[in-house]
């Protein structure tokens, strides 16, 4: 064996170098004509390994990996056909590319059964020495690309490998519960945190159903056939069954992977037993103290109603007719504050009422007080408002409604214009815009005479008003034509 010259390199495009060396086997029983084949590639970049028989090759093909195998047809004990018919034989040099050289059998049946025992080429001798470099420049050119690619599979096998690596360290060191399952069900592996959570040793969970373990939670077809996590319920919770007995409520995540080729479920696991203990606690506490609330509300309201009949009683009671006329407006102030709480005791909702529904309740007992055959109406917007702010606003209103019904119903006179329309006598309006609540009250009737009243009345009355609209940040405004609008604007209250 003799090394060859500076190596070449075949013009493959690839960015992964070629770091193992490209040798040539050149079997021939006749020293000569080895020295001479080295010669004529010696220009190739490939190092040449002579061998003098096909034993001594045999030997060389268990410590070496070749590019390209040169081998003399005729040779005593093992001749070339035989010794290509071994190499092909064995898996790890059946890859070789072999070319036979011959200069005794150029027959056509030799020739046929060259390229049937496998070769790749079969020369006759004498050959031309560049016909012959450039044949074996394709296969070497063929050897780096084979290099490379094996190399860059070595790669890619090297990365999955580590991949899978850290997908087993993430899988055993996850903190919630992981089961990996068949598309069936059935646990294949587990990891630590699965063995706490089910009180199981982690061949304990092997080959069971998932459905013994979430025996409520549906695998659906779904979460089996696609990639994407699916959570039927994302808020819902449900019932793992301990291995020890005991019943735990969990949240599931599960998700349809492919994990070393085979179609499997990834089922995360979470206790939440101790979070759903505490949220059912809290519902209940909140329940009761709900009952409590509306117990409040209803105490308060029968209260009230107590003051206001001990109000009309004492207006019964009464021959002086300024007397009636006071305590017959106190008990609708008291009823205003009463419907309130009324309302409050009746709703879904213990904190806010619906200005608009209170408007018409409070209209429908003001009216059946002091006018009930005048013709009440209440367009208003959706309009929802505190305890806090609902108190005052309705003392507001049971003042100006009050008010209207008492003083603004005008005669039904034919031609006459008429603030309220043709429809109604008094007309309770709530709107709002982007910035602003307005609360109106309109009648028909002769309206304000002299002065209006934010320029100087001291009636009780209005000075209730100016109070209660200066407690919820209103400005009041009268306007006295065809009939008396009075006017609320706050800031827009809450919808």
């Amino acid at each position: 064996m003799s090394a060859g010259n500076p190596r070449w390199r075949p013009d493959v495009r690839s960015d992964l170098p070629v770091t193992e060396e490209l040798l040539i086997l050149a079997v021939d029983d006749t020293p000569a004509n080895l020295v001479a084949l080295e010669r004529v590639l010696g220009s190739v970049g490939a190092r040449v390994v002579r061998a003098g028989s096909g034993e001594e090759a045999l030997g060389l093909c268990l410590r070496h990996r070749f590019a390209l195998a040169i081998l003399d047809v005729q040779m005593p004990e093992m001749d070339g056909y035989e010794l290509a018919e071994i190499l092909l034989a064995d898996e790890a040099t059946s890859r070789i590319p072999i070319i036979f050289m011959t200069a005794a059998f150029f027959d056509d049946s030799h020739v046929f059964r060259g390229y049937t025992t496998g070769a790749v080429d079969y020369i006759i001798k004498p050959y031309h020495p560049e016909t012959l470099l450039a044949k074996v420049r394709v296969f070497l050119e063929l050897a780096v690309q084979r290099q490379q690619l094996e190399r860059m599979l070595a790669e890619r096998n090297r990365a999955l490998d580590a991949s899978e690596g850290r997908f087993d360290d993430l899988f055993e060191l996850a903190p919630q519960a992981l089961l990996m399952t068949a598309p069936n069900g059935v646990i294949q592996r587990s990891n630590a945190a699965a063995e706490t959570l089910f009180a199981s040793a982690r061949s304990g969970l092997l080959g069971m159903s998932l459905s013994e373990l979430l025996p409520d939670y549906p695998l659906a077809n779904s979460v089996v056939s696609e990639g994407t996590v699916k959570s039927q319920h994302p808020t819902e919770t449900w019932t793992a069954s301990r291995l020890d007995g005991q019943r735990l409520r969990v949240e599931v995540r599960a998700a349809g992977a492919d994990i070393a080729g085979q179609r499997c479920v990834l089922a995360s696991v979470s206790d939440v037993s101790e979070r759903v203990s505490a949220f059912e606690a809290m519902k209940r506490s909140l329940r009761e103290k709900e009952v409590l609330l509306k117990e409040v509300h209803h105490r308060v309201k029968n209260n009230l109603q107590v003051v206001s009949s001990l109000l009309g009683l004492q207006s019964s009671q009464s021959n002086a007719a300024e007397v009636r006329s006071v305590l017959a407006d106190c008990v609708g102030r008291v009823r205003s504050m009463a419907i309130v709480h009324e309302q409050l005791y009746g709703s879904d909702s213990l904190s806010q009422i619906d200005l608009g529904h209170y408007a018409q309740n409070l209209g429908d007992i003001l009216r059946g007080t002091y006018a009930p055959d005048a013709r009440l109406a209440v367009i208003a917007e959706p309009v929802n408002v505190s305890i806090e702010v609902a108190t005052p606003l309705g003392l507001l209103l049971n003042e100006l409604i009050s008010n209207a019904l008492k003083h603004g119903l005008a005669p039904r006179r034919p031609g006459r214009m008429r603030r309220t329309g043709e429809h109604c006598d008094v007309l309770v309006e709530i709107s709002s815009d982007a910035t602003h609540t307005y609360i109106a009250v309109s009648d028909s009737g002769p309206g304000l005479e002299g002065a209006p009243p934010q320029g100087g009345s001291n009636s009780i009355g209005m000075e209730l008003i100016r109070a209660l609209s200066r407690q919820v940040g209103a400005q009041v405004e009268f306007i006295s034509q065809d009939g008396l609008r009075a006017q609320l604007t706050l800031r827009r209250l809450q919808n």
